[in-house]
């Protein structure tokens, strides 16, 4: 195997560079090609590339053992032989370690030094300032060393500074500075990991090896995108320690990222999940009424996702999440509520559904809520919190609502999201989203906001879902499409959606007096729980209070319009009546309403039973 990209550009800078700062993943194993592939960790990967060139050795210094060399129980010698004895060392030896080793004596064989571990270097010295400006100074001042042979090229001693980023050493060491390079340390590539998956076949136990070498390492390194190499060697351990087959690399890898979830106690595949889906409709019904073809749309994804076919028409469907929905419609006919339900559906609990209002995203920043601030920035260590909820439970519904009012870059973090099931917090720790279902909610394509002149337009009418149902539902499509393509000039995102947009229709007249009489019932229930008062409605009221609660301005706000309708005709005056006449116990016939128009409120003609 060829020797990685960054380690190449190091070998070929060493006569141009003198100082490289390294960072992203260094802690991984790197491939190298010595004696067959060999993975090895970062610094012996560096030795790889020093040893050939006749270099004695690598002085290592990190914050908490001080100093030693590399090989182990290599001597390296030094002009001043007290500066290469290991241990602590002060900021001023480093500094002679420095400038011997950036200038050194003729006479003496070239030697590179390491700086581990060098993110910590601020809490551990109390002068780091001075060491970097030491560094610096030495950069400035180094000058190539020829080599005995003189086939090899004069090169620097390299001082190699390794970092988790490259920002946590001082912006100014590295920019404008000629003879420092800063080279980050990607995660390692499909091939790559299919090379090392290879390798760890040998992992999995004997008896369990159902498929080839090749097959495994191939499915192996699809599955582990955007993981280290480390990584892939422990779920092939933990593999092995829970006895599962070559062929289960999926189940390993799915156990390695969201813990030691048994396959019988996965929600996604358990036998209780299939019955839920199966009585979905009726569960469904009792929460959102008359979205029937939203509800066939919805329990089709659930049955795709529940026998894992989701994304089975790509190559690979890797680490998508397991059902992304898109709900589009006028506002209060029941989005948010179906989202619910599905939460209920699936993990058989409405609190798995985690809803995040993106009303309250629309400010470029604000979407380090849900990620985390960037390092650098004040609580950047606290985690976001989306990615702080997932990885507490990777089991949810992600309700994302309102998402058109988000600003347009926080949407451009869920299309890492969408694609590859993970994301990055500012802490740079991953998460996974492969166990989730994503839902947006959105009013998009029913009404448009004219920007001159400021009017609202209402582009889709309760009228054109009652003339032509078809023509209704492509009017929203287009303007989600419009909305994604034009407004927001993200075409991607929409096409990441693809046929998963779920249209939902204005409440009908028949559906509304559903809705109406669900509520009144919620009404009177919570009226005899907390007064002890029985409500009553003669046919005459209860027709007068449909008239007030479902008239077409109030349908056009869905069943929050006649929630707030209902409010404020029967329980607002309700309440007053009750507080009013001081009632206790018994029977509250409500006869008839009526709107006071000198107090601009509702009121109601009651008569009251006392109880026996």
């Amino acid at each position: 195997m060829a020797m990685p990209k960054w380690l190449r550009d190091i070998d070929a800078a060493l006569s141009i560079r003198s100082q490289f700062v390294l960072s992203g993943n260094i802690r991984d194993h790197v491939l190298v090609a010595r004696e067959g592939l060999a993975a090895c960790p970062l610094i012996d990967a560096i030795w790889s590339i020093l040893e050939p060139r006749g270099f004695q050795g690598i002085l290592v210094w990190d914050p908490i053992d001080g100093l030693s060399s590399f090989p182990q129980g290599r001597s390296i010698q030094l002009a001043d032989t007290s500066l290469a004895k290991h241990g602590r060392k002060s900021e001023a030896d480093l500094a002679k370690i420095f400038r011997a080793i950036a200038v050194p004596d003729p006479k003496q064989p070239p030697v590179a030094m390491v700086v581990d571990y060098a993110s910590r270097v601020d809490t551990s010295l109390r002068t780091p300032e001075q060491l970097f400006a030491a560094a610096e100074k030495a950069a400035a001042a180094s000058r190539l060393v020829p080599r005995a042979d003189r086939s090899t090229p004069a090169c620097f001693n390299p001082i190699v500074w390794f970092a988790n980023r490259a920002n946590d050493l001082p912006f100014w060491f590295t920019v404008d500075n000629p003879r420092t390079i800063s080279i980050p340390i990607p995660l390692p590539s499909a091939d790559e990991r299919r090379t090392w998956a290879r390798v760890c076949y040998d992992n999995i136990d004997r008896d369990n090896r159902d498929t080839g070498e090749e097959e495994f390492s191939t499915t192996l390194g699809g599955l582990t995108h955007g993981m280290t190499l480390v990584e892939v060697e422990n779920v092939t351990k933990l593999a092995r320690a829970q006895g599962l087959k070559a062929s289960q690399a999926d189940d390993a890898v799915e156990r390695f990222r969201v813990g030691d979830v048994d396959i019988d106690e996965n929600p996604w595949r358990t036998d209780a999940l299939r019955t839920r889906i199966t009585e979905g409709a009726a569960e469904i019904d009792r929460y959102v009424k008359g979205q029937n073809r939203a509800k066939m749309r919805v329990l089709d994804i659930l049955k795709r996702t529940s026998i894992g076919l989701t994304g089975a028409q790509a190559p690979s469907a890797g680490n998508r999440p397991r059902g992304v929905l898109f709900f589009a419609g006028p506002t209060g006919v029941g989005k948010t509520e179906m989202a619910k339900t599905i939460a209920r559906i699936v993990f058989g609990d409405p609190d798995a559904c985690l809803r995040f209002d993106m009303s309250e995203f629309k400010g470029e920043h604000s979407g380090d809520r849900l990620i985390g601030a960037p390092p650098g920035y004040v609580g950047f260590d606290q985690g976001g919190e989306l990615t702080n909820a997932m990885r507490e439970n990777p089991f949810r519904v992600l309700l994302f609502d309102e998402i058109e009012k988000a600003h347009p870059r926080i949407l451009d973090k869920f299309l890492q999201v969408l694609d590859d099931g993970r994301l990055t917090d500012g802490r740079g720790e991953t998460v996974y989203f492969s166990e989730s279902l994503i839902i947006f909610t959105s009013n998009v394509g029913i009404v448009r906001k004219d920007e001159r002149t400021g009017v609202v337009e209402r582009l889709v009418r309760r009228e054109d879902q009652e003339t032509d149902p078809e023509a209704y539902e492509r009017k929203i499509l287009d303007g989600v499409k419009n909305h994604f393509h034009l407004e927001l000039q993200r075409p991607e995102l929409h096409n990441r959606l693809g046929e998963n947009v779920v249209v939902f229709n204005y409440i009908t007249d028949e559906v509304a007096k559903a809705i109406l009489d669900g509520m009144v019932a919620n009404v009177a229930k919570t009226c005899l729980e907390d007064t002890s008062l029985t409500l009553e409605l003669t046919d005459e009221a209860r027709q007068q209070l449909t008239q007030y609660c479902t008239g077409e301005d109030v349908l056009e706000n869905g069943g929050r319009g006649i929630g707030s309708k209902l409010e404020a005709v029967l329980v607002n005056p309700l309440a007053r009546h009750i507080f009013d006449a001081n009632l206790r116990q018994g029977r509250v016939v409500i006869q008839d309403f009526g709107f006071n128009e000198q107090d601009g409120a509702y009121e109601i003609r009651a008569g009251h039973d006392a109880a026996d």
